[in-house]
């Protein structure tokens, strides 16, 4: 098939083919030019270009395919090992198989990647092509979160065949907005509520107190084993999060020490007595918490429903863990730096962003007990003419102070409640 350009009018421009009038073809007031050309892999392409006339748009045609014949024959000075976007893909998963993200990792391959880009070539994805995916994802109905993670995706696998592959000369994800994502406010609980689901937990009594008092993941708790407690360990004994029920490691692949709170040890010590497993939290025949398909957030709102308490909306197992964090910096005094180290954060601004809710009352407390203004400062009077009237005393006072030769140190000190310290 030889290269060209056809043009597709818009909306203006059908009106006008509607209306049995001459259509300019221009763009983009009546339309779109679309270039027509055979690719390095021989596949005919059918793509969009922001050219304004036909000329230039069969000009860039003709660029597109000629580029793909240098291309096809080798002729390229900085040859690259040009594949296709579905052989791309394989080669990225099997490059990153051992990351713990690897089932959200494929899925988004299988679902988005591999059936958008197809047999497309690698050198000839352009940045439209990028887009088009996450347009793809918004018509169908994915949040916002959703989409982010697919423009994130796009350009680690892009990034890798640049760098590694070399199957094209730059990642065409740079040039592709990253999509925003509205800021959702941190979910925690209050003391209230976490006394009122700690009174009616009943078995799950010593999970659920483990969590809020230690921050753990509920990956970590099923992976937790009897030998991960060194009650030897500080003060009060230590937890050593090693693990995951579905890998070896934590999901930021190091392990952590979490300090016991006191209210923990007689826990643990009724806890150990009763065990029948080297697991802290062993699974049942039919699920448990080393399974995946056993519903921890299920587990607390039902608790929650039991004990009669009204959970925020949007509360999961993980909140407890947020839970922690959050109380944990307000009784520290905003120590964030232990926050950090004791959730296993790569930096503080992970703690502080997604961990650390707002405590409208705490945050009460803490400007009442602000000491910014003196006393005398409140000790106004509303009316204006009486402050009026004092304040030309206080003129004609300090006229003739400054007669008499009466300095303004001398003056603060005969009468320190007129000034206010800031």
């Amino acid at each position: 098939m030889k290269p060209g350009a056809y043009f597709r009018p818009n909306k203006e421009g059908k009106a006008v083919l509607a209306a049995s009038k001459r259509l300019q073809r221009r763009a983009p007031e009546y339309g779109t030019w679309w270039v027509r050309y055979t690719d390095s892999a021989g596949v005919v392409r059918r793509e969009r270009c922001s050219e304004v006339m036909q000329e230039a748009a069969h000009k860039r045609a003709m660029e597109l395919h000629l580029l793909a014949e240098r291309r096809r024959k080798g002729l390229e000075v900085d040859a690259l090992n040009i594949i296709p976007c579905r052989r791309m893909h394989e080669l990225y998963l099997e490059a990153h198989a051992h990351l713990s993200s690897q089932a959200p990792m494929r899925s988004q391959v299988k679902n988005w990647f591999d059936p958008h880009f197809g047999s497309t070539p690698t050198a000839d994805v352009t940045p439209a092509d990028c887009e088009a995916l996450l347009t793809k994802a918004r018509k169908a109905g994915q949040k916002p979160a959703t989409v982010r993670q697919l423009h994130i995706r796009g350009r680690l696998i892009w990034k890798y065949a640049v760098n590694r592959l070399r199957a094209a000369k730059e990642n065409p994800w740079n040039s592709v907005v990253r999509p925003t994502v509205p800021k959702v406010p941190v979910v925690f609980l209050s003391r209230e509520q976490v006394n009122g689901i700690l009174d009616a937990a009943g078995p799950f009594r010593f999970l659920l107190l483990l969590a809020v008092l230690t921050g753990g993941r509920r990956g970590e708790f099923g992976g937790l084993r009897w030998d991960d407690f060194h009650l030897d360990e500080g003060p009060t004994g230590t937890v050593h999060y090693r693990r995951s029920w579905a890998r070896s490691t934590t999901k930021g692949s190091k392990a952590r020490v979490v300090p016991l709170h006191p209210v923990l040890l007689p826990e643990i010590e009724r806890a150990r007595r009763a065990a029948t497993s080297e697991f802290v939290f062993p699974a049942p025949r039919k699920g448990g918490m080393r399974h995946e398909a056993w519903h921890t957030a299920k587990l607390v709102r039902s608790i929650a429903r039991r004990a009669g308490v009204e959970l925020p909306r949007g509360t999961t197992f993980h909140t407890l863990r947020k839970t922690f964090l959050t109380h944990l910096i307000r009784d520290t005094g905003g120590d964030i730096a232990t926050a950090q180290q004791l959730a296993g954060h790569s930096t503080p601004a992970v703690t502080a962003t997604y961990y650390v809710g707002r405590d409208v009352e705490h945050m009460a407390s803490r400007v009442a007990a602000l000491r910014l203004v003196g006393v005398a400062a409140a000790e106004h009077t509303t009316d204006t003419r009486a402050a009026t009237g004092t304040a030309d005393a206080l003129g004609n006072n300090e006229k003739e102070e400054q007669m008499q030769g009466v300095t303004y140190s001398e003056r603060s000190r005969r009468s320190p409640s007129a000034f206010i310290f800031l």
